[in-house]
């Protein structure tokens, strides 16, 4: 044998040995071979047992994989890390949406498995970095970001895995379909293996919902343990009587019967099982039917548990049942509904409202009520949101009560920013008092005021009157909290506090929408004060001069997002009352609390959270004949 031929005999000996048969399928091999991270024994859930046996199908193009939180998606797949590992000595990349997803995934969930794993753990590495992992027997993992179009260029792998999918975003500057662009890197390789995974986000716009239409869509399917009819069971299926979420069954939708979550998890480990969108029961190991190109999807939603629950819960329907219990309860429940239908129905969420309240509408629906001689008495506190513009300064003053939220004042103060008259005004607006039917009179308990505009003044005003005036800035994150960072400014040494603007506003049309279950209402006056009506046609349509838009954040949530549409009212009625909003919700003390202390005032009391007397505002920005500015 010449040289030659001696070394490409070697080669193909090499090749085949790297690409090897293996003794076992992978649904086999796992639980004879794998082990947790804390060294337990690793088990299928019953419905991981299909999924399984189609990862590593060569026949199969793709699997796409839409789970409820919990459901073990991402786990699954790291578990077969570790048969493509030790078995098919196969080249694996794996893509979250961002690099330092992937980091994470690889140190919390893939190199415990691997390390308690025997049969890979003796194997020996040649490389071993953050987002690289490499064995002597040409098996390799590359950990990829698809914020990183460069790493993903340069892959060449076996398997194309991508994690999350809907939380991709794209931006102007891309070169194409990140996900596309991924799934490529496999052209050219003997085996092929595309794994898709994801929580689903909105419809019209879910990736994960794109994967699971094209392919054969099976869903799980149990029996009923009433009438043993197979049915998909649904989270709307679980039912309970309000405010008893311990007592919650799940009722059939072909008997009517009710059933327990015992009964529930014995039926789905006994009778569990995959249907096709044709209603062709799935065995393990059976491709799609081919009008479906080899593409195979699962949707599995919280119906299938049959892990633990939370310790404070006596089974996993009573968690499922008392989160949508909270969700409704929330300070947001479209928000939190939003949550539950993406991660435990594991379905995209569509958004309710069609369309916003109308000026027109809230014009009309005025209740007749007069603050400037008499506060409703529901009224506990009063909260003010202001908002500073070159010529004038916008101010919504609001109070509030158990069930709800009464204007009782929306005013412009004329004069520039820079002049002393326009703030002086604003203090004598901020010690304004308004007679309660008690006897009491209540002032604004707290104050928040935009300082993005002019923010060395705005902030040298707040300072002196801390805690009760607040200045704030509006983050600019896709779907920050209401409520960020609290910091103070090193310029100014104002304390100034971070609002997520976009989620406050959402709750500001949830509140002012009369068709919208929200825990608080929104109710105006048709007072006129000084000849002017406190709230009219200019303040309603400010009020919803910006437009709703749905976004997906770069951690995969939904979020909602606000556009004021060029052409539209000015928008400084919504933004005070969003400002007026957050001091309500910053203050720790409760409606009981807040009824006592009111009550206290009625009495003779003094409420040592009221406002104080302040030195009055000295400007700083230079000396002009003793007057303006110091």
């Amino acid at each position: 044998m010449s040289e030659q031929n001696h070394a490409q005999a070697l080669f193909e000996a090499w090749s085949s040995a790297l690409r090897a048969t293996p003794r076992l399928p992978f649904e086999e091999w796992a639980q004879a071979h794998i082990r947790n991270g804390d060294g337990t024994p690793f088990y299928f859930r019953p419905y991981q047992v299909a999924p399984a046996a189609d990862l590593f199908n060569p026949k199969i193009a793709s699997v796409a994989l839409r789970a409820y939180s919990g459901a073990g998606k991402t786990y699954l797949f790291s578990v077969a890390y570790a048969f493509a590992i030790e078995q098919l000595k196969l080249k694996i990349g794996k893509m979250f949406p961002a690099e330092n997803l992937s980091a994470d995934w690889f140190f919390k969930k893939l190199m415990p498995i691997l390390k308690e794993t025997p049969v890979v753990a003796s194997l020996p590495m040649v490389k071993d970095n953050v987002l690289f992992k490499a064995w002597e027997n040409g098996s390799e993992i590359t950990g990829v970001g698809a914020n990183s179009a460069g790493r993903i260029r340069t892959l060449e792998v076996d398997v194309a895995d991508a994690d999350e999918i809907d939380a991709i975003t794209s931006e102007i500057r891309d070169e194409g379909d990140k996900l596309q662009m991924f799934l490529r890197r496999t052209r050219g390789r003997k085996r092929q293996h595309h794994w898709l995974a994801s929580y689903p986000s909105i419809v019209g716009g879910s990736k994960i919902d794109a994967a699971i239409d094209q392919s054969d869509g099976c869903a799980w399917f149990y029996e009923c343990p009433k009438c043993n009819e197979p049915q998909s069971f649904h989270p709307k299926d679980i039912v309970w009587t309000s405010g008893k979420a311990h007592e919650a069954q799940v009722e059939c939708p072909e008997c009517s019967k009710t059933f327990s979550d015992k009964e529930r998890k014995e039926s789905v480990l006994q009778t569990g099982h995959f249907r096709d969108r044709d209603d062709k029961i799935i065995v393990a190991g059976e491709l799609p039917s081919e009008q479906y190109g080899g593409r195979r999807g699962y949707h599995i939603n919280c119906m299938a548990h049959v892990g633990d629950h939370a310790d404070k819960f006596v089974s996993y329907l009573h968690e499922v049942a008392a989160s949508a219990e909270q969700a409704d309860n929330s300070e947001n429940p479209k928000k939190a509904r939003r949550v539950l239908i993406n991660t435990l129905w594991a379905e995209s969420y569509e958004e309710e409202y069609e369309e916003k309240a109308d000026p027109e509408g809230l014009m009309a629906d005025r209740d007749d009520y007069d603050p400037a001689g008499l506060l409703p008495e529901e009224i506990t506190r009063i909260w003010g949101g202001a908002d500073v513009n070159g010529k004038f300064i916008a101010v919504f003053i609001m109070g509030s009560g158990p069930s709800g939220f009464y204007g009782l004042n929306y005013t412009e103060i004329q004069g520039r920013w820079d002049s002393p008259q326009t703030w002086k005004a604003l203090d004598r607006l901020r010690r304004r008092k308004w007679k309660h039917p008690n006897g009491a009179q209540l002032g604004i308990r707290r104050l928040f005021i935009d300082s993005r505009f002019q923010k060395n003044t705005v902030q040298s005003w707040t300072k002196p009157r801390q805690p009760q005036v607040m200045a704030v800035m509006g983050s600019p994150a896709l779907g920050a909290p209401a409520f960020g960072s609290k910091r103070k400014d090193a310029s100014t040494g104002a304390n100034v506090m971070t609002l997520g603007v976009d989620e406050l506003k959402d709750q500001v049309y949830d509140i002012i929408d009369k068709d919208t279950d929200t825990p608080f209402s929104a109710y105006f006056t048709d007072a006129i004060e000084d000849g002017v009506e406190m709230f009219g046609s200019e303040f309603f349509a400010g009020l919803l001069a910006e437009e709703r838009d749905t976004k997906r954040a770069r951690d995969g949530r939904v979020v909602t997002t606000f556009v004021h549409p060029a052409g539209a009212p000015r928008n400084e009625p919504l933004d005070c009352f969003t400002y007026a909003l957050a001091a309500f919700k910053s203050d720790k003390r409760t409606e009981e609390a807040a009824k006592k202390a009111l009550d206290g005032l009625a009495n003779g009391q003094v409420d040592p959270e009221q406002p104080r007397p302040v030195r009055q505002y000295q400007p700083t920005r230079g000396f002009q004949g003793g007057k303006g500015w110091l």
